[in-house]
C-alpha cells in the first residue's frame, strides 16, 4: 500500500499569524491478476481494460478510473466508500453487469454475472466480492474481486482472475490444461474391485518445450498440474466449487513424477508425437483410482481432472460394462 501525504495552506490572519492545515489521503493501486501476490504465474496477458467507479463516500469524493490510471486515492477516515468493477476485458472479450445480476451490495461475498452483451451461447463470468475499501478508509484497504470463467468444449476448462489492490494495473490470466487423452488402461482391479487406471496425455497442437521442471505443455509447467480422479454423480457440467470440493476432497491431487512420467515428443508407448505424461502404473501410491469401496461394474464412470492454479480441464472417462455373449473369446 503506498500511502501519500498532502499539505495545504490557510490563509493567513490580518495578525501574521497562520494555521497550517493537513490532509491525509491514501493511494490504493489496483491489479488485476490470477494470483493473490498481483504477478501472473505464466506471464499470460488476457485482459487489456477495465473501468472502476469510487462511489458512496460520505466526503462526497468520487472519481472514475480505467487501465490508464490504475488507482483510486481516498481521504483517511472517509466512510461508505464503494469501489465498483463495472467493466473489464478477458482474452479481447468486453464484459458487462449482467441485467438483473449485478451487485446488490457490493460488500464482501456479494455476486453478480457480467456477460459478452449478446453472444450466443452465453458468454458470462460469475465475479465475488473477496475485500473492499475498509469503512472507515484506512492504510490497509484492499479492493480485490475474483472471477471464474467456464468454457464447454470437448473437455470443459475453468480460469480465474483476481482484482486487488497495492499493485501497478496488470490483467493476467492463467491457462488451463490443453491435454488431449491419447489413452486410458485399466491396469489392476483391487481387493475392493475398484479399478486402476494408467492414462497417458499428449499435449494438443503444439509439441512439449522445455526440460526438467521446466517441461511445458504451451504455458503450463507439468511440474504445476495436479491430478484427480472421482465418480461421475453429477447432473452436467462442472462449476468451480464443484471443481475445487474434488481437489480438497482429494488432498490437493496427485502429482506427475517427471522423471519417470514424463514423455518428450516422440517418446512414450504408444509414441506421442507432441510429448505429453502418463500417470502412474499399478503399486504406485499415485494411481489414479476412485477412493473408498465402489467396484467397477457398479462405478464405471468417472471424471478425470487436470488443475494448475485456478484453472481446470476435466475428462469424462466411462467404462464398458461386460456382458455375456455366445460368440466366445
Amino acid at each position: 500500500m503506498a500511502e501519500r501525504h498532502t499539505e495545504g495552506d490557510s490563509a493567513s490572519d490580518g495578525a501574521g499569524t497562520g494555521s497550517q492545515q493537513k490532509r491525509r489521503t491514501f493511494r490504493h493501486d489496483i491489479i488485476l491478476s490470477n494470483d493473490d501476490t498481483g504477478r501472473s504465474k505464466l506471464g499470460l496477458a488476457n485482459a487489456t481494460a477495465f473501468s472502476i467507479s469510487l462511489t458512496g463516500c460520505v466526503s462526497t469524493n468520487s472519481a472514475v478510473v480505467d487501465e490508464s490510471k490504475a488507482y483510486l486515492e481516498l481521504y483517511e477516515f472517509d466512510r461508505n466508500c464503494l469501489a465498483k468493477l463495472t467493466r473489464f476485458t478477458l482474452n479481447n472479450t468486453v464484459y458487462l453487469p449482467k441485467a438483473g445480476s449485478d451487485f446488490d451490495t457490493w460488500q464482501v461475498g456479494d455476486m453478480a454475472v457480467f456477460e459478452k452483451v449478446g453472444a450466443v451461447p452465453a458468454d458470462e463470468l460469475t465475479v465475488e466480492v473477496i475485500s473492499t475499501i475498509t469503512n472507515p478508509v484506512t492504510a490497509a484497504g484492499a479492493i480485490r474481486y475474483q472471477f471464474s470463467e467456464i468454457t464447454q468444449e470437448d473437455t470443459e476448462t475453468l480460469g480465474e482472475a483476481v482484482v486487488r489492490e497495492s499493485a501497478s494495473l496488470t490483467v493476467d490470466g492463467q491457462a488451463a490444461p490443453n491435454f488431449r487423452i491419447n489413452q486410458v488402461r485399466l491396469v489392476n482391479v483391487t481387493n475392493t474391485g475398484n479399478g486402476e487406471f494408467r492414462i497417458q496425455l499428449e499435449c494438443k497442437n503444439q509439441a512439449m518445450t522445455g526440460a526438467g521442471t521446466n517441461l511445458a505443455c504451451y504455458d503450463v509447467l507439468l511440474s504445476s498440474l495436479s491430478m484427480a480422479l472421482v465418480e461421475d454423480t453429477y447432473a452436467g457440467p462442472l462449476g468451480l466449487l464443484d471443481l475445487q470440493n474434488i481437489f480438497t476432497a482429494a488432498g490437493g491431487g496427485k502429482q506427475i513424477d517427471l522423471p519417470t512420467e514424463a514423455i518428450a515428443p516422440g517418446g512414450g508407448s504408444p509414441a506421442l508425437g507432441n510429448g505429453g505424461f502418463i500417470t502412474a502404473n499399478t503399486g504406485d501410491l499415485d494411481v489414479m483410482v476412485l477412493s473408498g469401496n465402489k467396484p467397477i461394474v457398479q462405478h464405471p464412470n468417472m471424471i478425470f481432472v487436470l488443475k494448475s492454479g485456478p484453472s481446470y480441464t476435466y475428462y469424462h472417462i466411462d467404462v464398458t460394462t461386460v456382458t455375456q455373449s455366445n460368440d466366445g473369446p
